[in-house]
């Protein structure tokens, strides 16, 4: 049985790939992988989500390869000269809420940014200044459409203007891989995306 604990720390939060340590172009962006759930080697391990399936097809790469694959997944983004980090370092759960919430159950953001629930504390001054120091060119995210609460509203907005006057790309709209979204339609949407933003077809 897995403890229960008030604070609940991102699962590769003091892993030296926490932020990519190899030379990237673009800064891929999601929102929180608990230490309390499903164990992944990556960001979007979870063979649930379509960011790697996408990949695997750009490509042309046998399908779910990268599955639990920590070096094919290191060598895809060191050629295309990407990496991935999330902006939530770690979050403070209400006593009165179940952890469950949080660590399974399809890890839907929705708990997570319910304000009632938890206190979140943000990582994005950390990212802030690893795009300065990488001379990252554009960052994309992964969580959709999302907008709210206001907290997370405004902590975008902010990271938006900051990126604006550092001249980093910044593209706020962008398509979600969870796996809640299989569609045929969404990983047509994914994959035309990815291939103009992420990287271009492998050789």
């Amino acid at each position: 049985m897995i403890p229960t604990k008030e604070i609940i720390e991102h699962q590769f939060l003091n892993e030296d790939y926490f932020l990519p340590n190899w030379k990237i172009e673009t800064l891929v962006l999601g929102t929180f992988n608990p230490n309390c759930g499903e164990r992944t080697d990556y960001f979007y391990g979870r063979c649930r989500n379509n960011f790697w399936r996408i990949i695997e097809n750009l490509c042309r790469i046998e399908y779910m390869s990268l599955q639990n694959n920590f070096q094919g997944k290191m060598y895809i983004m060191k050629i295309h000269k990407f990496g991935c980090t999330d902006v939530i370092e770690s979050i403070k759960r209400q006593s009165t809420v179940d952890q469950i919430e949080f660590c399974g159950s399809g890890y839907s953001d929705q708990a997570l940014f319910n304000q009632t629930k938890c206190k979140i504390t943000y990582s994005f001054q950390e990212i802030k200044e690893y795009l300065i120091k990488n001379n990252v060119k554009t960052v994309i995210n992964t969580w959709g459409k999302r907008n709210n609460p206001r907290e997370f509203r405004e902590s975008i907005d902010d990271f938006e203007s900051f990126c604006s006057n550092e001249n980093i790309n910044f593209i706020r709209q962008c398509p979600s891989p969870s796996g809640r979204l299989r569609g045929k339609e969404n990983k047509q949407i994914l994959t035309k995306f990815y291939k103009t933003h992420l990287l271009q077809p492998c050789p």
